[in-house]
């Protein structure tokens, strides 16, 4: 009962009447012109939907729901009850902890990009937390990887520890990940501007979802406090 109620509450927390959908539905006027050249984008030349995918099993989810190794970078935080993989203790072997088998190495579940402007961070373990630096990251990862300086990532300063090893993750690249996309800086706003409005429901800003939160609880009981 308690795994029903829960599942029926998280059902309506699936926000997904962003501009794109009501574009698609034929609202010609939902998308911007520069929303309208970033999905063009994301759909073609930086081929952002090989692996955020919106067919298929993904749902419209902009997701594959698949297991990829993209590059990132392997932040460790100084403060922690998990003891991290590797001999130094400093990486993250991601799907290999489940499977057991090396070959998985590195391997991290593509994330949904729905209402992506909403998100604090990106990225498995957090490494940015704008999301132009997570999209051009995604462009070149073989190139943004070696030189991520967590200082300057934006990272609270728990997570400002020296980076583990990226060479060997680099070499398990995912062959998507492999070719550099090169946009001009007006090709790399218009694909912000897309993923940050095109793919963001209203519904699900902080503001309104804070109108959830009761005021009180039956079994008397004092009230988390949320942010």
């Amino acid at each position: 009962m308690f795994a029903k109620a829960i599942a029926e509450f998280e059902f309506t927390l699936v926000f997904a009447d962003a501009p794109l959908d009501r574009f698609a539905r034929g609202q010609k006027n939902a998308l911007t012109t520069t929303q309208k050249k970033g999905a063009l984008l994301f759909f073609g030349h930086a081929n952002c939907a090989g692996c955020h995918a919106v067919s298929g099993g993904s749902n419209e989810m902009f997701s594959d729901f698949r297991q990829h190794v993209i590059g990132v970078p392997q932040i460790v935080p100084s403060v922690g009850n998990v003891v991290f993989d590797g001999a130094g203790h400093n990486e993250d072997f991601g799907l290999e902890q489940v499977t057991g088998n090396p070959a998985d190495r590195y391997k991290f579940r593509t994330s949904p990009l729905r209402n992506i402007a909403l998100q604090p961070a990106f990225f498995h373990n957090g490494a940015y937390t704008r999301l132009e630096d997570a999209i051009r990251f995604h462009l070149d990862p073989a190139h943004f990887a070696p030189l991520y300086n967590p200082a300057t990532a934006g990272i609270d300063a728990d997570l400002q520890n020296p980076v583990g090893p990226i060479a060997p993750v680099l070499e398990r690249l995912d062959p998507l990940m492999q070719n550099p996309v090169n946009l001009s800086n007006d090709e790399f706003r218009q694909l912000v501007e897309f993923g940050r409005f095109g793919l963001l429901d209203e519904r699900a800003k902080p503001e309104r979802l804070r109108r959830l939160i009761p005021d009180r609880l039956p079994s008397g009981r004092p009230l988390q406090t949320f942010q």
